[in-house]
């Protein structure tokens, strides 16, 4: 099975497109499951809707590398840390869900992940994820000493239940940014073209931080999380004004 896509660009940018896949292994079967219909709920609304069309218009535009993950976030997902580390544990909805949407079991009782599985998914998948993105991020440092992360994703207007920050704010687009200076300039520059293009903007409210790459602080890349809202997501017009307002600010900050 074919589980993630590496395109490659020109420019020292990857867009990381890491919950729009919707595929499962054959292992994943419905008598696995406590309430298949619960588990098809899950499956549909857990997926960043049109996350892969916006990331790969924003790809070619910016002549950027693209990460796509096509496998879905039920079986492995490649955005929680797999340790201790993870709030989403306590939900039951870390690296390997255990738990649906409304914190009931996801496997029937003995029919969850054990070790050996959840092993097996990482190596599979987790992994060979993480593994791809620090080495592109190191390639793109190597050969033009700069790189920009754009970690997309859309999210619904409705919290869904197991969210941990439901009660913050949910504009139109969420920037979600880290600490380092670099990550900032841009977010500021960002907010600023978006808002001004009228569309809605928040900083690390409902959904905070952007992935990193496993390597030393540098200040030679940045990164930014890009989160639509999926109603703004799924208008064609918002969408593209998006698109564009991302491709001239990237442009306009020299990346």
């Amino acid at each position: 099975m074919h589980m993630f896509d590496l395109t490659i660009g020109g420019q020292p940018i990857l867009i990381h497109v890491p919950h729009a896949g919707q595929q499962l292994p054959d292992t994943i079967t419905p008598d696995r499951f406590a309430d298949p219909t619960a588990v098809d709920h899950l499956y549909r609304n857990i997926r960043d809707m049109h996350a892969d069309t916006i990331g790969s218009e924003l790809a070619d535009r910016l002549d950027a590398s693209m990460m796509l993950n096509h496998m879905s976030r039920i079986w492995v997902d490649v955005e929680r840390y797999p340790d201790d580390r993870e709030e989403m544990n306590r939900v039951g909805m870390g690296v390997i869900y255990t738990h649906d949407m409304n914190g009931r079991p996801l496997y029937q009782p003995g029919r969850e992940p054990d070790g050996r599985e959840r092993g097996q998914r990482l190596n599979r998948l987790y992994r060979p994820w993480h593994a791809t993105f620090t080495n592109t991020i190191r390639m793109m440092l190597d050969i033009h000493d700069r790189a920009t992360i754009i970690d997309l994703h859309t999210y619904p207007k409705t919290p869904l239940p197991f969210e941990r920050h439901r009660d913050e704010p949910r504009p139109q687009i969420i920037l979600g940014v880290n600490n380092d200076e670099p990550s900032r300039r841009l977010a500021i520059l960002l907010h600023k073209r978006l808002h001004d293009a009228s569309l809605t903007v928040g900083v690390n409210t409902a959904y905070k931080g952007s992935i990193t790459p496993n390597l030393p602080p540098d200040p030679r890349f940045d990164a930014i999380m890009l989160e639509i809202r999926q109603d703004t997501a799924g208008d064609r017009i918002l969408r593209q004004r998006i698109i564009d307002t991302t491709v001239r600010t990237l442009m306009e900050a020299g990346r």
